[in-house]
């Protein structure tokens, strides 16, 4: 009988424009998700590099396959406000609701601009007000940046996301679980023996989030991690899929 679900918040969908692995169509994201047993999955576009309005429209392409209905749910990427590339809040917001978008991501470093509260403060307010999650994948080894970006936007719900190996970030990451309620650690490469049971003790199994990383990672590696760290129950569920269903539940768009 299956006692763990699993939503993965760290999931991209389409394929690389220079090669490599990734899902072309919801029908192979989800015949993956089901060989490994992942319930849902959250995802945004592999090529957001490329630009954020291409990237927004191929991830609403992406989930509004029928297979995709209650499985997938999209990420969004934000842009400053100032070069009128995507409509003042409460239309955007509207637009994600329809498109059946969750939550919001940025890539500030490749589209140019400096993520602060000049630059994108109304939106940050109104998806604080709505609680909607902000996926952080942008400030790898840009710790600095990833802690000016914290103290700027503390009622944001963050979630942290990137791809880490074996030695682990637990000195840059713990700082921020200490400080700051509203932030979230994706598990994605989380590779520390004992690591999880020792955040989830320290700052409650509540901050933490199932992630893969995939299709740069199977999603069947960090279930086997999760199961095996050493977890009650209760803490296994919350981490697998129980938290990110609180965040969506708690999204008002």
């Amino acid at each position: 009988m299956k006692t763990l679900n699993f939503f993965d918040v760290n999931c991209r969908c389409g394929l690389p424009f220079n090669g490599g692995p990734g899902a072309a169509s919801a029908t192979m994201l989800i015949r993956d998700m089901d060989y490994y047993g992942v319930d849902r999955a959250l995802v945004r576009d592999i090529n957001i590099a490329k630009g954020a309005l291409n990237s927004n429209a191929e991830v609403a392409r992406f989930i509004s396959a029928p297979e995709a209905t209650g499985r997938l749910y999209g990420v969004w990427c934000l842009l400053p406000e100032q070069c009128d590339e995507i409509p003042e809040p409460d239309a955007f917001f509207a637009a994600m609701k329809d498109a059946g978008i969750v939550a919001l991501t940025l890539s500030p470093f490749e589209h140019k601009y400096i993520p602060n509260r000049l630059t994108i403060g109304r939106l940050m307010a109104a998806a604080a007000a709505r609680r909607i999650p902000v996926l952080l994948d942008a400030f790898a080894g840009k710790f600095q940046e990833l802690y000016d970006f914290a103290a700027e936007f503390p009622d944001n719900r963050l979630i942290y996301i990137e791809r880490w190996g074996k030695w682990g970030i637990d000195r840059y990451i713990r700082p921020l679980l200490e400080h700051y309620s509203n932030f979230y650690f994706d598990l994605t490469g989380y590779w520390v023996p004992e690591g999880v049971r020792d955040l989830a003790e320290r700052y409650g199994a509540e901050r933490l989030l199932f992630g893969s990383g995939y299709p740069f990672y199977n999603q069947g590696s960090p279930m086997l991690m999760l199961k095996h760290a050493g977890l009650d129950d209760r803490s296994l569920r919350l981490i697998a899929g129980g938290n990110f269903q609180r965040l969506l539940d708690e999204v008002q768009l």
